[in-house]
This record gives C-alpha cells, sequence and structure tokens, in this order.
C-alpha cells in the first residue's frame, strides 16, 4: 500500500476518471448510454477476474482436478454488487425517470460507487491476498481492480451530474437504511463462507474469513483480537459511513436536482 507501483496505479486511475467525466459532461452523455458502457466494463473485468483468480485444485483423495475461485472473489463487496444494480439500472423494466426502483438504485449508487471505489483505489486489498506488489503491472488482476473502480468512481460522480436521478434526505435514508441491510447480510456470509474448526463440539479456530464490506479485518492491518475490539471498529465504520455520505449529499441541496 501506497509503494511506487501503488501512486503509479492512483495516478493512473485520477486520470481515466477526470478523461471520463470530461467525456461524459462534454457530449452530455445520458445515464443510459453511460450505463451501457459500464456492462461493458463490468463484464470484462468479471472475466478477466475469473481467468486471472480460478485455480486448478485436486479433490481430496486426488482422483480429480476441479477449477475453483476462491470465495473472496464472489460479488459480495460492496463495489462488486454494483455489477446487479448497473446491469439493472440498464436493462431493467421502465425508464430511469419513470421506475422509482431506478431512482433509488441510482440514488444509492452515487454515494456508495463514489466512496467504496475511493477506498478500494486508495486502500487496495489485492496487494495483501492476491498478488505482491511487484506483479502490480504484471498481473491481470491489478487492471481489472483499478480499471473497474475508476469506472465505478466515474458512474457515481455522473449519477448527479447528468440531472436524471432525483435526492432529497427521504433518499439518504433509504440509502443508509439499503446500506445497513447490506452490512447484516455481510456478517452473515462472512460467517457462513468461512471455514471453522471444530474440537469436540467446540469451535477452536475460524480460516478463509471472506471479509465482505471489511467488517472482519480492516484494511490498513489494525488487528481485532477481542470483541470489544471489534465493537469499536464497526461503530467507526458505520459512524463514517453515516457522516460521508450525508456530506456528500449536502452539496446537492441547492442543485435542481434536490427534491423540497
Amino acid at each position: 500500500m501506497f509503494s511506487v507501483q501503488h501512486i503509479i496505479w492512483v495516478i493512473i486511475s485520477v486520470v481515466m476518471i477526470v478523461c471520463g467525466l470530461v467525456v461524459m459532461k462534454k457530449r452530455k452523455a445520458s445515464l443510459k448510454d453511460v450505463l451501457t458502457a459500464c456492462c461493458i466494463i463490468c463484464v470484462l473485468s468479471e472475466v478477466t477476474k475469473i481467468l486471472s483468480c480460478i485455480e486448478m485444485v485436486p479433490s481430496s483423495d486426488g482422483s480429480v482436478i476441479y477449477p475453483y475461485l476462491q470465495m473472496q472473489h464472489l460479488p459480495l463487496h460492496l463495489c462488486s454488487i454494483q455489477l446487479f444494480t448497473i446491469f439493472y439500472c440498464r436493462f431493467g423494466k421502465g425508464t430511469i425517470a419513470d421506475s422509482k426502483v431506478k431512482q433509488f438504485l441510482l440514488s444509492f449508487m452515487y454515494p456508495t460507487c463514489t466512496l467504496g471505489a475511493l477506498f478500494a483505489i486508495a486502500l487496495p486489498s489485492i496487494f495483501d491476498t492476491t498478488i505482491t506488489v511487484s506483479q502490480a503491472f504484471t498481473h491481470p488482476i491489478a487492471y481489472q481492480l483499478f480499471i473497474y473502480h475508476s469506472c465505478l468512481l466515474a458512474l457515481g460522480l455522473y449519477i448527479p451530474m447528468s440531472g436524471e436521478v432525483r435526492f432529497s434526505w427521504s433518499t439518504y435514508r433509504n440509502t443508509m437504511a439499503a446500506l445497513s441491510v447490506l452490512v447484516i447480510f455481510s456478517i452473515y456470509m462472512n460467517s457462513i463462507m468461512a471455514s471453522p474448526t471444530y474440537v469436540n463440539g467446540k469451535l477452536i479456530s475460524v480460516d478463509h474469513v471472506t471479509n465482505f464490506f471489511f467488517l472482519y479485518r480492516t484494511p490498513i492491518g489494525i488487528a481485532l483480537n477481542t470483541k470489544l475490539a471489534w465493537i469499536i471498529y464497526l461503530v467507526i465504520l458505520v459512524a463514517m459511513a453515516y457522516s460521508l455520505i450525508a456530506l456528500m449529499y449536502l452539496p446537492l441541496r441547492k442543485k435542481a436536482i434536490w427534491k423540497r
């Protein structure tokens, strides 16, 4: 993290985001067209991730070899679930202007795509879990991470710029409610997908925790060795989410897209 390679990728990401926003603004691109481009990037991103990370693993008796994608690569992180929201907003029933579901999803995507992608670019977990820093420009997963999250950040910023989505404080409330549900869901999924070890019916250890939403391990390496430490960390995460998302809505209050 914050190695020379990482800093170069941050600079490249900033250039991609700025250029994307300039082009979209100059052409007055509709959200439909932007979402179409995002869908293409999403497909390429997932194909790259699957082909880069899938492993050929033998069965326990060694008789069969199976292709296997480790569970931390499943699209259940805050940024990766945007795959589904992007595709629904592009191809789901109804127009963006008329569909309440699309209006809600896009208002949810504005802060979550922007902040989630920002933190993913600033604190890329792949250098701790998937590749080494020396592979930053030789492994496809690095390109996948930075290009995909640059796409999300540009999309998130362009949603209010497009003028096609209406915002209000009820939008903020609904966004936080949806995010809270996802956090609870992620706690369940992290536990379901972990590999527990029991001895005489007693839980001894847990391995291969997926860490969706960074709920079980901090992205900056701070150890959470007690339940109290984890609860404090969880409270800090929730407080940051509520505060940062509220700050993102504040500048919109004076815009025509704000419902009064």
